[in-house]
């Protein structure tokens, strides 16, 4: 059996439905044998519930560098540790973090959107609010796969310029660029529906997520100047 050559954990809304299609422009670079960005499967074999096979299956030795993105792994703790046993050595895990109260209202558009019931209390408000923990997140897939093999990009910086976000993950693959086309075309995934937080809820979000934005910029060296939470 074979491993994904590389493998894209989160965030959840951040742009990495845009992203993926965009790493996959090079001819050399796909998605596993189902066609799926988002297989949802490393945490269940974590946790037991589909065999291992399940998911290396997705993956043949055909010459194309496969991968997924599953945002979800980035914060369920049965993850890490699977994609520690089944990734090579070489194969990189890549993140794009957005401002997480940005993420935080973007997620809750998108509950809006499927018309989740019953939404937006409790559950998903919950969970969002679980998803902006980036820092607690980086340091738990950094103590299971190795610091060095994440690459940690910065949402705002990558829609300014995806040429060169995506030349370093290809360059990580051992793939020489090519150009992108159609870099402004709208996610699939976009949210269309609006919805508007409760009274104090963005101020109480920016309060909770400052100590992770700082140690994003001490622990990663991330630039994260163009975030209104980090102003």
């Amino acid at each position: 059996m074979t491993s994904p050559a590389w493998l894209g954990i989160g965030a959840q809304r951040s742009g990495t439905t845009w992203l993926t299609e965009l790493v996959c422009q090079h001819p050399s670079v796909g998605l596993g044998a189902n066609g799926r960005k988002e297989q949802h499967l490393l945490h269940k074999v974590g946790d037991g519930v589909e065999p291992l096979s399940a998911y290396l299956d997705l993956f043949p030795d055909d010459g194309v560098r496969r991968g997924e993105w599953t945002p979800q792994y980035l914060r369920h703790s049965s993850a890490p540790f699977t994609a520690a046993r089944v990734l090579a050595p070489e194969a990189p895990v890549l993140v794009v973090l957005r401002d997480p109260v940005e993420r935080f209202l973007s997620a809750m558009r998108l509950a809006a959107t499927r018309r989740q019931s019953p939404w937006p209390y409790p559950v998903p408000i919950t969970v969002q609010t679980f998803s902006g923990f980036y820092a607690d997140q980086l340091a738990m897939w950094a103590n299971a796969v190795g610091r060095e093999r994440l690459v940690v990009l910065v949402y705002e910086h990558v829609r300014r310029s995806p040429q060169a976000a995506v030349d370093s993950i290809w360059s990580r693959l051992g793939l020489a660029p090519v150009p992108l086309t159609d870099v402004d075309r709208p996610s699939r995934s976009s949210s269309h529906a609006s919805w508007s937080p409760p009274e104090g809820l963005v101020e109480s979000l920016r309060v909770l997520y400052r100590p992770q934005l700082a140690r994003l910029e001490q622990d990663w060296g991330l630039d994260l100047t163009g975030w209104p939470t980090a102003g």
